[in-house]
């Protein structure tokens, strides 16, 4: 979303807004959930007949853009990268993004720039409406939504203010079933937005930037352009039919059947994010859920959790094994300090425990969050374990709960808790694998 700026001296800047805006990105979901009491079950409305998603990734979106049209708008450098990561890979749920930056682009004719170019795609059912039509609801309030926000007509700014940002008229545009487009001026500069309903999809496409030399800004034309032609491209891949998307690299190596068989059904995943600037990053993220039988109406609970993956390439052994000391050292000073935190929320550590058979070195730690104002709400426990092997370390955590769960008040039941040494060893079981998938 941009940002508040002032803009007094961009009057000039405003006769650029010639376009339209939709929905800002949205946070990816959050990973680290607590498994919550589950909610009597619903049946489906009988309207919301179920529209199968197709598998997206983040890599996939950054390959539906050709090198050379990317390369013209965000050129490979020195101050630039990409990130791209899959947020949510559910059957009711998929959302993807990718983005490349660059803070000292050559734009040409001598002026160095920073542009940014992103692309993400998202789709959600519901218990009372499919994909398809959650996409037309969505997508209709937001376009509402974007129109209200319009404060540039004409090349004149209509609300009476000379600070804040600046958004244009929105466009209409051809792209997938509903599209049209905005122009805006705030922080990030001067950017182009393109949003396209495309079946169950909600796509949007941004580019532009400012300017470290030259004219402050590139000119309306050139980002409204840029943005259209990606839209056209993103577009045109998410059309295509469903079909198997196979998760490559670091993430690739576990499967969520591989995590059921560690942990318990059912598993999801993997959601990814990766990062290759100078120091390349992934992440993937599984999250698990036992599966309860259970009569609608009737209280439940579940055990599970959310397991994730995070390893960082340093470049070079040294900079890998100062990294790994560091974070050991850290926890013991946590430790030694009686753990971290405020009054809102406050993280014990359990001491460090050195570990074999993993890379080069390992160790795990438990953690116990709790928040000191709400005493009644339940702690949450985390399981961690940290690697070091060759250049890279790799984290490795579990937060959740591994016994208990089931029918609430039935016989022999027990609120879901955290066995460390139960999550622990499925933990280890899945971190040999992926280390043994590193190429």
């Amino acid at each position: 979303m941009v940002g508040v700026v002032l803009v007094g001296a961009l009057a000039g800047g405003w006769l650029l807004l010639r376009g339209g805006a939709g929905r800002g990105p949205q946070d990816p979901p959050d990973l680290s959930e607590r498994v919550r009491r589950g909610s009597p079950s619903r049946s489906p409305s009988p309207a919301a007949e179920a529209v199968k998603l197709r598998p997206v990734t983040g890599d996939q979106l950054c390959a539906a853009v050709p090198d050379s049209l990317r390369k013209s708008l965000v050129s490979d450098g020195k101050y630039g990268g990409r990130d791209a990561a899959t947020q949510a890979a559910s059957a009711t749920e998929k959302r993807a993004s990718c983005g490349w930056r660059n803070s000292k682009m050559d734009v040409g004719d001598g002026v160095i720039g920073y542009r940014t170019l992103t692309i993400s795609v998202e789709a959600e059912s519901t218990d009372s409406q499919n994909a398809v039509e959650h996409a037309k609801k969505e997508f209709d309030s937001d376009e509402k939504a974007n129109e209200r926000r319009v404060n540039v007509r004409d090349g004149r700014r209509t609300d009476g203010k000379t600070t804040g940002s600046a958004f244009g008229e929105l466009k209409p545009l051809t792209y997938g079933d509903a599209s049209y487009s905005q122009s805006s001026i705030g922080l990030s500069g001067l950017k182009a937005t393109v949003y396209v309903r495309q079946g169950p999809w909600l796509i949007e496409v941004s580019y532009g930037g400012s300017n470290r030399s030259g004219a402050k800004y590139p000119t309306g034309d050139e980002v409204r352009a840029a943005a259209g032609k990606v839209a056209d491209r993103v577009t045109a891949e998410m059309a295509k039919d469903a079909g198997k998307v196979k998760i490559t690299g670091p993430c690739g190596t576990i499967t969520a059947g591989n995590v059921e068989s560690a942990f318990f059904p059912t598993a999801e995943g993997p959601s990814v994010g990766g990062t290759d600037g100078r120091v390349q990053q992934v992440t993937c993220a599984w999250k698990i859920s036992e599966a309860v039988e259970h009569e609608p109406g009737q209280e439940y609970t579940t055990r599970g959790g959310t397991f994730r993956v995070h390893l960082v390439d340093w470049g070079d052994d040294e900079g890998a094994a100062f990294q790994f000391d560091r974070d050991a050292k850290k926890y013991d000073r946590y430790r030694a300090k009686g753990g971290i935190g405020n009054s809102v929320s406050h993280t014990d550590f359990e001491a460090r425990r050195q570990l074999s058979g993993l890379g080069d070195k390992a160790f795990a730690v438990v953690s116990t969050t709790t928040r000191p104002g709400e005493p009644e709400e339940e702690p949450r426990r985390e399981v961690l374990i940290e690697v070091l092997i060759g250049e890279r370390t790799v984290e490795f955590t579990f937060g959740g709960t591994t016994t208990g769960g089931g029918i609430v008040g039935a016989p022999g039941y027990r609120p879901p808790a955290l066995d460390p040494s139960a999550a622990q060893a499925a933990m280890t079981r899945l971190a040999g694998k992926f280390l043994a998938g590193l190429k």
